[in-house]
């Protein structure tokens, strides 16, 4: 059991060490996620300047499922099989993440009943905005 499964109680917080949303770490998510060698690459806001000052962006943004996948990994990181084995996240992406950026995410236990916690989940940029908002649900029963 994770120190953190062990300690979970209303109230509980936990925030994660901050990680760099930088252009090479987006590249290659996003030629892994986006470009598998059976599709052929396509152009637009998550590495198109046009494309994206199109949609009203400033410059390119990351993909949204990799703003996803960094409070996933942190639950995984800190809850281990109690979120791996029957957990969930319901999220909203809330603001653009931009190449560059550095993510923090945040945890706080909300309920504990019947074998399971209950989460609000936040991942913020350096500028404290949430660029994802959510609730996650994890076991607390032995998995």
């Amino acid at each position: 059991m994770t120190e953190a499964a062990q300690k979970i109680r209303v109230g509980a917080r936990w925030s994660s060490t901050p990680y760099v949303l930088d252009d090479a770490s987006a590249e290659r998510y996003g030629k892994a996620i986006e470009s598998p060698p059976r599709r052929s690459p396509r152009r637009g806001i998550h590495d198109d300047e046009q494309a994206a000052r199109t949609a009203g962006f400033s410059k390119p943004i990351a993909a949204g499922e990799q703003t996803v996948a960094v409070i996933a990994q942190f639950l995984a990181d800190k809850f281990g099989m109690h979120f791996l084995r029957g957990g969930r996240i319901d999220i909203a992406l809330t603001k653009p993440v931009f190449f560059g950026d550095t993510l923090i995410s945040h945890v706080e236990v909300e309920a504990v009943e019947d074998g399971r916690a209950t989460l609000r989940i936040k991942v913020e940029n350096q500028r404290g905005e949430s660029a994802l908002i959510g609730a996650a649900a994890l076991r607390i029963d032995p998995a």
